[in-house]
């Protein structure tokens, strides 16, 4: 199944059946759930863009849009960075009802890693 530009989602699991990063409009509560369910599937949440969805279009704005880590990250790093993209969208005012989550794996950008090398990050101490 291919994405619906002109569909607002909101179930969480149809982001992570659909590859719905970076271009799938979600729901208030299922980009919140997005964002509590990416670590577990090795992936941290990189920015929100939040907006309104009205008649099969976005409207994004200015305020609310979230900046998170960039991997590589550890399990914990990720887990923590994730809550916060949750609590940002749930701390954006009530008429924004459309969010797009951008993630990356925890691990890193494959373009990003040299040929050969592990995608492991070790956990700090």
């Amino acid at each position: 199944m291919v994405v619906e530009k002109q569909k607002l989602y909101g179930r969480s699991n149809e982001f992570f059946e659909l590859n719905g990063n970076a271009i799938m409009k979600l729901s208030r509560g299922a980009a919140t759930d997005v964002c509590l369910a990416a670590a577990s599937r090795g992936l941290i949440v990189v920015k929100i863009e939040g907006g309104i969805w009205r008649d099969g279009k976005f409207e994004a704005r200015l305020d609310a849009i979230w900046d998170g880590e960039d991997p590589p990250r550890t399990q914990n790093e990720a887990d923590k960075n994730n809550l916060r993209a949750a609590t940002f969208i749930k701390s954006t005012n009530l008429a924004y009802n459309a969010f797009i989550v951008t993630s990356a794996p925890i691990g890193g950008y494959a373009h990003r890693i040299p040929a050969g090398a592990k995608r492991e990050v070790a956990e700090k101490g």
